[in-house]
């Protein structure tokens, strides 16, 4: 218990390091998103014209900022899957198998950057892409993992349901994930499919 501790605490910490720098640095960008709008002041305004003056984001919602996270937190999967399945390729060649694992792994954690930096229209279809890929993924393995049970017919003492379960658990809470992270992209649609003002205005001197 004392070592899942540990490494829990240790995908922690690899987890929160990049989120923090990036989030961040990249706040300015969501600066850019506006988050509603209030009255404007009666006398002294710069703004009597209108009755209400727009108010703008200070960092990502919430929910993205969570959504970026967990994509940081699963996706460094991908260093130990990598190491797994080297050496499997070395004993065997069953490292194969783990190939569309450390392609979702690596799509979630570019994701997590992509969400953070409000990247125009990427950090919206990655994002959707990897999420749709995990569901793929965790739904093919549960279902061969059914299947191999109904064909091994193993005893419920046997080690099998451990891994099975073990297996299955961790899919579960992909599958979790992965739903959670379709729902934040489609809350901020608008505002990750949207292009910056930098981009928006570099694109306007272009074509002049």
């Amino acid at each position: 218990m004392l070592h899942l501790g540990l490494m829990g605490l240790g995908m922690l910490a690899f987890a929160w390091i990049p989120y923090a720098i990036v989030e961040r640095q990249w706040r300015w960008r969501w600066r850019e998103v506006e988050a509603g709008r209030v009255p404007a002041f009666a006398e002294g305004s710069l703004y009597r014209e209108g009755p209400s003056v727009p108010t703008y984001l200070t960092q990502a919602p919430a929910a993205i900022r969570a959504a970026a996270f967990s994509c940081f937190f699963f996706g460094q999967m991908f260093v130990p899957g990598l190491a797994l399945g080297l050496v499997g390729l070395v004993f065997g060649g069953v490292g194969v198998v783990s190939i569309p694992g450390l392609i979702v792994a690596g799509r979630l954690w570019l994701a997590g950057l992509d969400l953070l930096r409000r990247t125009p229209r990427d950090a919206y279809w990655r994002t959707r892409s990897a999420a749709t890929l995990g569901l793929w993924l965790n739904g093919t393995i549960f279902g061969f993992s059914v299947l191999a049970a109904a064909l091994i017919r193993p005893d419920w003492t046997s080690g099998f349901w451990g891994f099975f379960l073990f297996v299955n658990g961790y899919g579960l809470v992909s599958v979790t994930h992965a739903l959670a992270l379709l729902w934040a992209t489609r809350r901020y649609e608008d505002a990750l499919l949207a292009p910056t003002q930098a981009l928006a205005l570099g694109r306007r001197i272009y074509q002049i």
